[in-house]
């Protein structure tokens, strides 16, 4: 695996945004993978949507085809680095952000995100735009 979806890029995915299918095609479903934050906040999303059930398959078949990176001793370093660091400059993000960032950063992976504009903060994670 290559590639760490974000949160936005599987929602943009799950509805079928054409773009991120076309690079997912191009890609390969074998470069792919989406972090352990990710699946708390796309089950966050369902619970508080009006399409509870669909929207639980929907993460169920997601984690049948891609792995899942969980968040480990490397990716908790990463955190306290990042977050130390923003906090210095100014600049606060998210947890949820820095931790899936700080799992990319630890796996060696490229994020995949919508979300340039914060995810840029970050020193060290590469990040890329499928959705455009």
């Amino acid at each position: 695996m290559t590639f760490l979806l974000d949160t936005d890029t599987i929602i943009y995915w799950l509805n079928g945004n054409e773009n991120v299918e076309k690079k997912v095609a191009y890609i390969g479903i074998e470069n792919l993978a989406f972090s352990i934050i990710s699946k708390a906040e796309l089950y966050f999303g369902a619970y508080n949507s009006g399409y509870v059930e669909q929207n639980i398959n929907n993460i169920k078949t997601l984690s049948e085809k891609l792995p899942i990176v969980s968040f480990d001793d490397r990716a908790a370093m990463q955190f306290g680095i990042i977050k130390s660091s923003l906090r210095k400059q100014g600049l606060p993000l998210l947890d949820a952000d820095i931790l899936i960032a700080s799992i990319a950063i630890a796996n060696r992976l490229t994020l995949v995100t919508n979300n340039e504009k914060h995810y840029s903060r970050i020193k060290d994670v590469q990040i890329e735009n499928w959705a455009k």
